[in-house]
């Protein structure tokens, strides 16, 4: 882990309990330039496996289609990625060593969390609609994901950020 990263992303400082920052793991570090992209940190609460990107902030889809097309995908393949990633540490497939919470056999939800500092909530119920659309079928079947898009203000009541 990078302390002086950690847990400091897009101008936010993230609550590092139960974090893994997968970003700054070796075995991510191995794959990113073979085109694995990685959301900033996972973490558990409660029952729940939050995958966390962070943005300041997202392009307009009406300004900037291209662009904004562009950073939802780019946001998509970075939660199914570390989803796919910590997948093949927790089988043992890449080495790696996790969080001890991260062993519990106790069943987790499923979140990807998106929070964008500088968005207001009507803009994050549309990234939300564009980042479910992006899902494959069989990714909601086999692993029911809940999507949550955010801004700061809503991070802080989801106990996210400080």
């Amino acid at each position: 882990m990078v302390e002086d990263k950690f847990p400091h992303f897009s101008n936010m400082e993230f609550i590092p309990d139960d974090a893994y920052p997968i970003e700054d793991c070796g075995a991510y570090i191995n794959l990113k330039n073979k085109g694995i992209r990685s959301v900033e940190f996972i973490r558990i609460i409660n029952d729940r496996l939050i995958f966390i990107e962070a943005k300041e902030s997202v392009a307009h889809p009406d300004n900037s289609p291209e662009p904004y097309n562009k950073q939802i995908n780019e946001i998509y393949e970075k939660f199914v990625h570390s989803l796919n990633l910590l997948s093949s540490i927790k089988i043992g497939i890449i080495e790696e060593s996790l969080p001890a919470s991260f062993n519990s056999k106790r069943k987790l939800s499923l979140e990807f969390v998106l929070v964008v500092r500088e968005h207001k909530p009507e803009w994050c119920r549309r990234v939300r609609a564009t980042l479910n659309q992006l899902l494959p079928e069989y990714l909601v079947k086999i692993w029911r994901p809940e999507i949550i898009v955010i801004n700061y203000e809503k991070a802080k009541e989801y106990e996210l950020v400080s």
